[in-house]
């Protein structure tokens, strides 16, 4: 018996191919730091939660303190709950071989994550004896370098993610400092400013507050509120406020940094830039995350047509029934996921009707990601007048 008549409608959760809004903020970080006897291992990798949960393994602020800063700043943004695949690796490693392909750091924390991870953040703790290259320990370009090629090498298995490198040791002197908007490592961005006048830079800080929001939004965003810091400094111990006049230029050569506002509490990040020229699309964090998130949904939906018959027309073409059904899955699927919550402004799937599928079994399509606008300059003309009307 099935009891009473009724109406039953089963929900199918898995027709559209999307990814989950919590795996955008997926984050990891390697830093310097020491094995703790029962707890975290140096050059294992180790997901937790919260910072109870990195503590009660071993990144406290007597065994780790250095990890326990990051992870510390990280969760004040993020909140807990959000995923964070953690790394500590001696001091005697660098962020050139952190970043490494060829090492097993950066390269293992991504596969023993299976994939997951959006956000990559790398440090390694100065300690005071570095080389100066570019304004910074020669080892902060080294990393940009090889963490390009690093994510390069994992975006044809969709696993990409965004980097941020530790600018430490800045000399203090802008004009050294490399110009990465003449660069072209897209996936790679440089902090050079932190919140306790170190010489390294608050990477945890950026990666907490890119982790807790969507895609497209910037992380130097206003409206978002002040960072939970009561002094700012760049990576050379100098105050943010003292260079003040020099802010324009540190932000037109691509770096991330802490600044103010006058009349505002608090301090922000004045963007999110990423070490690429001003003519790539990709030249912002925001820009990354959210066409590779588009990316990563259109394979979803995709994935399920590989070896599916193709019907065609008696003049060869494509039937128009199976065109009009891809293109709607596709834009039905993103429009779910990231237009309908603003993370992008439209989107439009297009499938040539005229391709030769039977000469190349491969079908193109075209998938155009209109994005979402940001009010980075405000003009204002203001004065005086003899009357309003």
């Amino acid at each position: 018996m099935n009891g009473l008549p009724k109406v039953k409608i089963n929900v199918n959760n898995d027709g559209l191919g999307q990814v989950a809004q919590t795996e955008d903020g997926v984050s990891a970080m390697i830093l310097t730091g020491t094995s703790v006897p029962s707890g975290i291992q140096v050059g294992a990798s180790v997901q937790v939660f919260s910072l109870d949960e990195a503590e009660a393994k071993g990144i406290t602020k007597t065994s780790n303190a250095y990890a326990y800063k990051h992870v510390q700043q990280f969760y004040e943004e993020a909140g807990n709950g959000t995923e964070l695949w953690l790394m500590l690796v001696a001091q005697t490693v660098t962020m050139e071989d952190m970043t490494s392909s060829t090492e097993a750091y950066a390269k293992k924390l991504l596969n023993d994550a299976k994939g997951a991870i959006r956000l990559l953040a790398v440090s390694r703790k100065s300690d005071g004896t570095v080389t100066v290259e570019n304004g910074v320990d020669a080892d902060v370009d080294k990393a940009v370098v090889n963490a390009q090629a690093l994510i390069e090498s994992y975006v044809e298995k969709y696993k990409e993610a965004s980097v941020i490198i530790d600018g430490k040791d800045f000399n203090g002197e802008v004009a050294d400092l490399k110009d990465y908007k003449e660069a072209d490592q897209e996936f790679v961005s440089v902090v050079l400013s932190n919140t306790d006048g170190s010489k390294n830079a608050a990477v945890g800080l950026l990666l907490g507050r890119l982790a807790k929001d969507p895609v497209m939004r910037n992380p130097g965003r206003v409206k978002s509120g002040s960072l939970p810091a009561t002094e700012g400094f760049f990576t050379d111990g100098v105050a943010i406020e003292e260079i003040e006049n020099a802010w324009d230029n540190i932000h037109d050569k691509g770096y991330i940094f802490l600044r103010s506002f006058v009349g505002r509490s608090g301090y922000f990040f004045n963007d999110a830039p990423t070490c690429a020229t001003e003519g790539n699309d990709l030249n912002n964090i925001t820009r990354v995350r959210t066409i590779y998130k588009a990316r990563r949904i259109a394979y979803g939906v995709f994935v399920n047509e590989i070896l599916d018959e193709i019907p065609l027309e008696g003049n060869g073409q494509i039937a128009p029934a199976l065109i009009k059904s891809w293109e709607g899955l596709v834009d039905n699927a993103i429009n779910l996921v990231m237009t309908q919550n603003g993370e992008i402004s439209a989107v439009r799937t297009y499938i040539d009707p005229a391709q030769d599928i039977l000469a190349t079994n491969e079908v193109k399509v075209s998938l155009d990601i209109l994005p979402v606008g940001y009010a980075k300059y405000i003009t204002v003309e203001l004065g005086f007048t003899t009357s309003l009307s």
